[in-house]
């Protein structure tokens, strides 16, 4: 799978659109692939959307380069291009950022990820 980067506020960014699925519920969404994130993060209001009560999960606080924030562990169906992934992610009414995150957790094992800056595209290959 090939994504382009997406261009936000002038600079370009390793953003995928995925959908999120819990139960019979699923949001279409996006977010940033980031290798420096141990799990997935996504904004509460995403959690709440999928029929998640959000605060029932396991409470964890992360600790980024910026600041530290308050998530809650589910397990969710995450689909990339098709490929459906059984893994856990946190909701956060905390998240700072413009983006969702896509960490490592039970998603860089799945798939060779390459960032090609030069060419502003991001390459995920089934392993």
């Amino acid at each position: 799978m090939k994504f382009s980067y997406q261009l936000f506020r002038n600079a370009y960014y390793p953003v995928i659109p995925l959908t999120l699925a819990h139960g019979e519920k699923r949001v279409n969404t996006s977010a940033l692939v980031d290798s420096g994130a141990t799990i997935s993060i996504f904004n509460s209001s995403t959690g709440s959307e999928l029929g998640v009560d959000v605060e029932s999960g396991e409470k964890r606080i992360f600790q980024g380069v910026s600041a530290k924030l308050i998530g809650y562990v589910h397990t969710v169906t995450v689909l990339i291009e098709g490929e459906k992934i059984q893994c856990k992610v946190a909701f956060s009414g905390e998240l700072g950022t413009s983006f969702n995150l896509i960490g490592r957790e039970g998603i860089f094992d799945k798939f060779s990820i390459t960032f090609n800056e030069s060419r502003r595209e991001l390459l995920m290959e089934n392993i």
